[in-house]
This record gives structure tokens, sequence and C-alpha cells, in this order.
């Protein structure tokens, strides 16, 4: 399958149903009064994580999400039903972005939320409001209204989707430096291995298992000189480390200089931009020492660590393995695991099985009737409705819930009208 981390897509929630305008004429009542329904909501539009999912391969050919439209409101205060939601389903690690022009963005994208846990859910955008049908409308002083509401447009985004993958461990080094031979050793994975270069050209997971613990690996492709620039395969593919809490070096010490593979990886990092990598816990594996004579490992233990530890690297713990040969690998398990569980300690999230919404609605919504004539509605509103049923102590409360400030914004002015459920009374600023 296709390894794909990156995707533009664009998302439209459904718009709401119109309220309808209609009036009851029955054999016995002839006027029985207005009894236009609502219109229904319209659908909206989630991610959900899934944990089955490692790319955005299976979103590849679909560039169009719409959600449902909600349906009119009908006569005999009929609701309309509401549109159907969409649950876009994707890989942990995802990063949706906006990629809509903001004026008071400039340049920057604006992050829309990321999706970490099974099954978490995010909503990105939601549906419109049905209508008020003409019954919703009524009062003391229309008794008959010949009006109703329209539905609300639902939400429409141009999005990026990127995957920063969810590993515990990112494996970096240079080209045929034995990265997949070593997560398959680790994992039981069957990654490609071959003897040529950049025979990995996506990331490749695999699960460490030890006891009770499960430790996610990352093999990165290979990083030559230059990437940073574009050479080889480019960075393209560094930004998976951002989630590593742990970064392995590995460096093939076959070679006349093992240790310039270091210097290559530490600069290419440096020069990508990439701030986090700098603060992550790091080591350093010796591959292939099955290679190397008695005397070259003696050399290599002795002499190369000393003169990496006089040029003050910040890396003090090394191994030597034959990740082929699986030697030596049982002392680099356990401070994988080690590292792997105080890293969990610390920065252990707890899952949010809920809904996250990146906006904040308003619990309430002022929609004219006529001039200088308004129904305020809203779940907050009627229950404060129920509360006070003196005018004077409920336009008390509202205001101590800032609703002048609302009121202002959408043209409300002084000696207004204002309608809530079947109380009206006049609007007046302090």
């Amino acid at each position: 399958m296709k390894f794909v981390d990156e995707i533009l897509l664009a998302v439209k929630a459904g718009d709401g149903g119109n309220g309808s305008v209609s009036f009851y004429h029955g054999h016995l009542d002839p006027k029985g009064g207005p009894d236009g329904g609502n219109g229904g909501n319209g659908g909206s539009i989630y991610f959900q994580g899934d944990e089955q999912l490692n790319s955005f391969f299976s979103l590849s050919n679909r560039k169009m999400w719409v959600a449902g439209n909600g349906v009119n409101g009908q006569k005999q205060l009929k609701t309309g039903k509401n549109g159907k939601d969409i649950y876009i389903k994707v890989p942990l690690g995802t990063v949706i972005k906006l990629t809509d022009l903001l004026p008071e963005l400039g340049d920057k994208e604006l992050v829309l939320g990321e999706i970490l846990f099974p099954q978490q859910k995010l909503l990105i955008a939601r549906g419109g409001k049905g209508g008020w049908g003409n019954a919703a409308f009524a009062s003391s002083i229309n008794r008959s209204p010949h009006y109703a509401q329209k539905g609300t447009r639902g939400e429409r985004f141009q999005l990026k989707l990127e995957l920063k993958i969810l590993a515990d461990v990112g494996l970096l080094g240079l080209p045929s430096a034995g990265k997949s031979t070593l997560i398959n050793a680790l994992t039981n994975t069957k990654v490609r291995t071959a003897a040529f270069p950049f025979t990995t050209l996506h990331p490749q997971l695999g699960i460490l298992t030890h006891g009770d613990q499960k430790i996610t690996v990352a093999d990165l492709p290979g990083i030559i000189e230059g990437a940073a620039h574009g050479k080889g395969l480019g960075l393209k593919f560094l930004r998976h480390i951002v989630r590593c809490s742990l970064i392995i070096y590995i460096l093939d010490a076959s070679q006349a200089n093992p240790e310039k593979g270091l210097e290559i990886l530490e600069k290419e990092l440096q020069e990508s931009g990439i701030t986090e990598s700098q603060s992550k816990q790091k080591i350093i594996i010796w591959n292939k020492i099955d290679l190397l004579s008695a005397e070259q490992e003696k050399k290599l233990r002795g002499e190369t660590i000393f003169k990496l530890n006089k040029k003050k690297s910040l890396i003090q713990k090394h191994f030597f393995i034959s990740a082929l040969q699986k030697t030596n690998l049982d002392s680099l398990i356990q401070e994988i695991c080690l590292i792997a569980q105080e890293n969990k300690q610390i920065n252990s999230p707890t899952p949010l099985h809920k809904i996250y919404d990146f906006t904040v609605p308003v619990d309430w919504q002022i929609i004219p009737l006529r001039s200088r004539y308004w129904k305020l509605t809203g779940s907050f509103i009627e229950n404060l409705s129920q509360k006070y049923s003196q005018p004077e102590k409920l336009v008390q409360e509202l205001k101590k819930n800032n609703l002048s400030e609302y009121l202002q914004q959408n043209k409300v002015k002084n000696n207004d009208v204002i309608v809530i459920n079947n109380q009206e009374f006049f609007w007046k600023y302090d």
C-alpha cells in the first residue's frame, strides 16, 4: 500500500433546512393559527482516529467531503430531519490545518486540531442550524406571523492533513546503516532489506514487546549529507520524529570512519529546522560489529568513543551490536524500555475519548422579526426565562451574563422589543 503522509481536501457541512410557513385549517378549527415546523440541522463533519490506519492512502481518491443537508420544516409543527453527519477516519498522529487564506493569519497556518487517540473525534465543520417555522414566532402581539427563518449554511473549509506518526522511538541513520535490519530484530516485523541504499522509502513501524511494555519503533528513510538541502530523499520524512521521545542514531561500525556518520546526522538535524529534535533523548548504536576484528572493535570502543567525548558530545550512551546476528540486543532493549517508561510517566496523556470542538458555540441567538422587534432563543436563555417569570429579574440576569454586548453587535437598539418564549419586554442598555 502506498504511503501518503500529506493530503489536501475540502469539507462542507450540511446546510440547515428552512422553517415552514403554514397555518392550521381544520374542520372544527378553521383558524387554528400557525403550525409551521422548524427545519432540520445540517450534518457536521468529524475526523476520527483509527489505529488500524498508518497513512492517508484511503483518502487520496476523494478530495471533497459533503455532509447531508437538513430537511425543511413542514406543516403540523413537523420538524425537518437532520442531515447525516460524516466521520472521516484518519491515522493517529494526524494534524489538521486550515489552508483557507485568512488576512489576520498572514502566511501562518492555523492548526485546527490533532488526532492522538483511538476513536478520538474532532468536530471540524459544523452543520448549519435549521430555521424556525412561523409557529415559533407567534406571540401576543403577532398571533399570525407570515414569515419563517431560513436555515444557516454549513461551514466549509479547505484543509491540509499532515501525519506525524505516533512512535516512542525513531531510528535515524545513513543509508545501509542497518536500520531496517534492527527494527526487524527488535519487533519481529518484516521490513524489506537489501544490499543497496534507500531500500526504505517511507517510515516503517514495528512494536517492541518486552514484558508488559509495548513500544512503537519507527524506521525512517536514510539521511545523506546535504539532505537538508534536498539531496537523496531530503528530509520530507523527518517530521515523523517530532512525537518520538527517543532518537537512536545507527552507525555502521564497519566503515573506515564510522563517527563521520554521527557528524552528518547531527548536522542535517540541526539544519532541518525541527527544533524539537534538540531536546529529545538520544543514544548511539554501533551496528555491524560482527564484521570487525577483535582489534578493530577494541579501537572502536576506546579510541573512537574517546574522540567523541573529547568533542563534548552530549550523547553518552553507546551500544555495540550486530542487528543481523542479534548480538548484544538485550542490553539495548532494556535501555529503550527504561527510557520509554520514564517518558511515559512524565508525559502520560489522559486518553480523551470525547468530541473536540475548535469552535465555541454561542448559546443564544437573536432573530429579527420585523423592525425593532426581535426574538431571543437558546437553551441558556430559555432556562433563565423559566427560572425568572418577571421580566425585570430576567433582564437583570441577562445583563449579568454580558448579553448587552452581543445585542449591540447585532444592532439591537434601546427600547427595541425582545421576545423570549411568551415574555415580551423593552430592552434598555445601562
